[in-house]
């Protein structure tokens, strides 16, 4: 007989939805309770398949402190190509969000001891290498997306950030941008490291130099970014120093914050941004980016985790997901 959430409430002395809360580690709900009513979960069997009973796979969420994964239109899009294929292929999805701390490793711990789903699926955007060693002996069939590591034996489906950064900052210069900027995260991630080695690559093949001096460290959000570039922006203008006509930012949270700040400054320069958010076509300017296809990038990772499940192909794979330029209207050409 199939365990119901509502007999682990009844077991447990709490209502439905706190056991729905601590099953999906949500928020409003303490450590201790929590513990107490994964640990009542197990005893009882809820992770436990009976024939004909739909499979399960589970999605973790980590976070840590990079304050880049957020209730976002990326990362909602993301989710519900990973929710839709999953059910496409007749899977059951379960979402854990976890923050990469001493508080919660224990439940990290615990979901890979003893979770009996057929796969899992880590969001690696705030992941760095060392992160990775405690996958390394698990027995779940494991993909993780939105982040690959070189020299490393797991399979990663990923962004080619490298390339599509590469590729909007050669944008910038085949319209006459020869001093480009980079807008960077004060919160380092793989992305926007793999970011800023495209935006390198493109100036150096086309024999244009890199100014570290050029180089902005802003917070990854709207708000954070426009602050940050206001006194940044303040400070170049206050030692005579010559701006870049055009400035690549790791990401349009951050192009939205710096557009803010040109326009309150009343500074004219061609920015570019990278994921496309629907947001982007209508800010002011509306802004260039390179667009990331969210829904194939989760229904890759699940086609490639059922792979793994089913067994057939054990070699680890970086598959890298494409990207190209969406074209608008806050890059102006200076070739006219």
């Amino acid at each position: 007989m199939k365990i119901k959430v509502s007999d682990i409430a009844k077991k447990a002395g709490v209502s439905s939805g706190t056991v729905s809360n601590a099953l999906n580690n949500r928020k409003g709900i303490g450590k201790e309770k929590r513990d107490e009513i994964l640990k009542i979960a197990h005893e009882m069997g809820y992770f436990k398949k009976s024939g004909g009973e739909t499979h399960t796979l589970r999605f973790v969420v980590l976070n840590k402190e990079a304050h880049v994964v957020d209730d976002t239109p990326f990362f909602s899009e993301l989710i519900r190509g990973i929710e839709t294929q999953s059910s496409l292929l007749g899977y059951e999805l379960l979402i854990t969000h976890i923050s990469i701390d001493n508080k919660e490793k224990s439940l990290l711990d615990e979901i890979l001891k003893y979770d009996l789903v057929d796969g899992m699926v880590i969001l690696g955007t705030e992941m760095e290498q060392t992160d990775l060693d405690v996958f390394r002996h698990i027995n779940i069939p494991l993909v993780i997306v939105d982040a690959a590591f070189r020299n490393q034996e797991f399979d990663f489906v990923a962004i080619n950030n490298t390339d599509g950064a590469y590729e909007i900052v050669e944008h910038l210069i085949q319209n006459g941008h020869e001093k480009i900027g980079l807008i960077n995260s004060i919160y380092q991630i793989n992305n926007f490291r793999e970011r800023k080695l495209g935006y390198q690559q493109a100036l150096i093949n086309h024999q244009l130099s890199v100014y570290q001096e050029f180089e902005a460290l802003v917070e990854p959000n709207p708000e954070g970014a426009y602050n940050d570039m206001i006194d940044y922006l303040k400070a170049m203008i206050a030692e005579g120093s010559e701006l870049p006509t055009a400035f690549f930012a790791v990401n349009d949270n951050i192009a939205l914050g710096a557009l803010k700040a040109f326009r309150e400054l009343k500074i004219k320069s061609s920015i570019v941004g990278f994921d496309d958010l629907p947001i982007c076509e209508y800010c002011n300017p509306p802004l260039t980016t390179v667009r990331v296809n969210k829904i194939d990038l989760g229904r890759k990772t699940i086609n490639r985790l059922v792979e793994i499940i089913g067994d057939q192909d054990q070699s680890k794979l970086k598959i890298l997901i494409g990207t190209d330029i969406v074209k608008r209207e806050s890059v102006e050409n200076l070739n006219r």
